[in-house]
């Protein structure tokens, strides 16, 4: 994300579509915490500027950013009096996807992280906000978790919900207080915090800016993906190298007549250290469970074909109506970078 910095409001200029000018009361009626759009109408000079919000037109001023016209903002109020006072708090995603998905091979683990805040006498969780010293501790406790019986599952949600994935989303939605305070306390935001703020550490920001870098890369492939057709999901499980889960939200809806036509289909995209590559497709339907392991070669596709009865006793209460096992499978981020780029296109343009 770029670097953010407080914006003072100097005046408001009233509606962009009346014809009265000169200064006017505060027509936005905006409440401390609340999330804005805004768009860069013109700049007046280097670090004066006009932003559009709705219909109306703020004369704004910043000290340590640089804006564009045209450009998109969401925005934070932090204070209404004496003056209304905003701060940058995201530009859309959308921006970064022409930018190549360097970090896709990354996994979300927080160990190395934790480890220099733990070591350095002189960083600790002190240095960060409550709020984001709460949120690494917690996201951290939970990938050390051991993932037993029926409890992955929920594991799994609540982490999914704390990374912040839906960050832009929500933002541009205009959040208010209750709603923009579960952002604030995302894993996302709490990486920002390392990454924009001087802790003393070049290697603690590097390795927040790797795992925000991770983060962002899962969002730009969701762009890409279109989330009514497929939602990719991280796996931050510290023990995986690599994993996501592709969901196909294609699904098929029959008529009335042919309910029982009604399919899911998932895959997890794994990479584990002795295992390899493994890549597992469910096919689930109103018969059954049909699942594929593939794995990176065939003598692991033997070797992991020995538990297929574990596997079945594990799922006795979700009928197995096949399972099969193979061994072509790649590495996840070559697999989604082939779903990202069709076939023909490129991440990079290398015309000069």
């Amino acid at each position: 994300m770029e670097s953010i910095a407080p914006i003072l409001s100097s005046a408001i200029l009233g509606s962009s579509t009346s014809n009265t000018g000169g200064q006017q009361q505060n027509t936005f009626q905006m409440q401390e915490g609340q999330i804005v759009n805004a768009l860069v109408g013109e700049t007046k000079s280097a670090d004066t500027f006009i932003l559009n919000i709705g219909e109306n037109r703020l004369l704004a001023k910043a000290d340590s950013v640089t804006l564009s016209p045209g450009q998109s903002l969401q925005l934070q109020v932090t204070a209404t009096k004496p003056q209304l006072e905003l701060k940058i708090i995201a530009a859309p995603l959308q921006q970064y996807l022409g930018k190549a998905l360097t970090f896709l091979a990354q996994n979300l683990d927080l160990s190395p992280l934790i480890q220099i805040l733990q070591e350095s006498t002189s960083l600790g969780m002190g240095n960060l906000s409550d709020a984001s010293a709460k949120t690494l501790e917690s996201f951290f406790a939970q990938q050390q978790r051991p993932l037993a019986g029926n409890e992955g599952g929920e594991v799994l949600r609540r982490m999914l919900e704390g990374i912040g994935l839906q960050t832009e989303a929500q933002l541009s939605q205009g959040l208010k207080n209750a709603e923009a305070g579960s952002l604030i306390n995302s894993l996302k935001s709490a990486l920002l915090e390392i990454v924009q703020q001087d802790l003393g550490s070049e290697t603690l920001k590097e390795a927040g800016k790797t795992l925000l870098s991770t983060i962002e890369s899962f969002q730009l492939s969701q762009l890409r993906l279109d989330h009514d057709k497929t939602l990719i999901l991280p796996l931050p499980f510290a023990f995986l190298d690599q994993g996501y889960l592709l969901i196909d939200n294609k699904q098929e809806q029959g008529s009335e007549a042919h309910e029982e036509a009604r399919q899911m289909h998932f895959s997890l995209h794994l990479a584990l250290t002795g295992l390899g590559n493994l890549h597992i497709d469910f096919l689930q339907t109103e018969g059954g469970l049909w699942m594929r392991f593939n794995c990176d070669s065939q003598e692991k596709a033997e070797f992991v074909a020995q538990f297929s009865d574990e596997l079945k006793e594990q799922l006795a209460d979700l009928p197995l109506q096949g399972i099969s096992f193979a061994g072509t499978a790649n590495p996840p981020g070559a697999d989604l970078v082939r779903m990202l780029v069709p076939a023909g296109q490129f991440l990079l343009n290398t015309k000069v």
